[in-house]
């Protein structure tokens, strides 16, 4: 009984945790675009990226998060010129504290104001490859969904109804449903609309398909065993690629970081023992630049080299 009341709390601590997340999350945005969105509305059409949010599953308009990123950006900015102001010239009194401090503003700057659409893009890369993953077992289910008689807006109603196995699938499904129940559009238009807003090129050429044999007739049950078949063989293609960038990634990172950063902190050892310069650089501007330059811009371009070759291939 205890163990239940924890499980209980546990669980409604958490529960409220997330609301309190989704209620400031949502006053975020409607601040941010209370200050700029309306102005980037009145002023610019976002027709691509508003398909890309759609692909991406996210529930913003293309106003709220060009507000959200411009807010969010300077405010990062702000602080990140205050932290290294106090870090360079106050905490460590470095001699050039201004160039250091100019150049990791500026690149602070830059990431602030671009991390909101290399999230996106993750996030479009990450939902495509989890939707390639699963489209090889759905459209085997749909095949034999087929060849028991149903009717295609049944087998869609199947898929969308399903729980548990393939999420993501599912969820792109229910929105097929729902443009045909909510907002009365036919079955072949609804499949196209629900393609067009896919992140899987595999996933839009599937649909596509499906709505033109649905228009125009013929052999689904055929066409979703053959197609099944293209995309496990695709499936195995793409991760052996994958496989071998993994290898390559890795042979960059040992020569890039682990002998990199040995290189220099022998070299800063060395010049530090014989009380010399390399050029402008003494030692201790020499390790200054390995622990807040080499070694971060180093494993975050490994780690962005390796998130995108996973969401390609994992």
């Amino acid at each position: 009984m205890r163990g239940n009341k924890k499980n209980n709390k546990k669980q409604k601590i958490k529960k409220n945790e997330i609301k309190y997340k989704e209620e400031f999350s949502e006053r975020y945005k409607s601040f941010c675009y209370k200050l700029l969105g309306s102005r980037l509305r009145r002023s610019k059409k976002h027709e691509n990226l508003n398909n890309q949010l759609k692909m991406a599953n996210l529930k913003f308009t293309a106003e709220t998060f060009l507000a959200t990123m411009i807010v969010t950006g300077t405010i990062l900015t702000i602080l990140s010129i205050i932290i290294f102001f106090i870090i360079f010239n106050i905490i460590l009194s470095i001699e050039s504290w201004l160039l250091y401090f100019l150049v990791l503003t500026i690149i602070t700057s830059f990431l602030s104001y671009s991390m909101f659409f290399f999230l996106m893009k993750l996030r479009i890369s990450s939902r495509e490859l989890q939707l390639d993953q699963e489209l090889p077992f759905t459209l085997s289910e749909l095949s034999v969904l087929a060849s028991t008689g149903l009717t295609p807006i049944k087998i869609l109603r199947h898929i969308a109804q399903r729980k548990g196995v393939n999420p993501h699938m599912i969820n792109e499904f229910k929105k097929a449903i729902h443009k045909i129940d909510i907002e009365g559009k036919d079955i072949v238009t609804a499949l196209g609309e629900t393609a067009r807003e896919s992140p899987s090129e595999n996933l839009r050429e599937a649909l596509w398909d499906l709505s033109n044999m649905i228009h125009q007739g013929g052999d689904l049950d055929e066409y979703l065993r053959q197609k099944t078949d293209q995309t496990l063989q695709l499936r195995r293609d793409v991760q052996k690629t994958f496989t071998e960038k993994l290898a390559s990634y890795s042979e960059m990172y040992i020569s890039l970081v682990l002998v990199g950063v040995l290189f220099i902190g022998i070299a800063a050892f060395l010049i530090n023992a014989i009380s010399t310069t390399m050029g402008p650089l003494d030692a201790d501007t020499l390790l200054i630049l390995l622990a807040y330059g080499l070694i971060p811009v180093a494993v975050t371009v490994i780690s962005i080299l390796i998130s995108t070759a996973y969401s390609r291939g994992g």
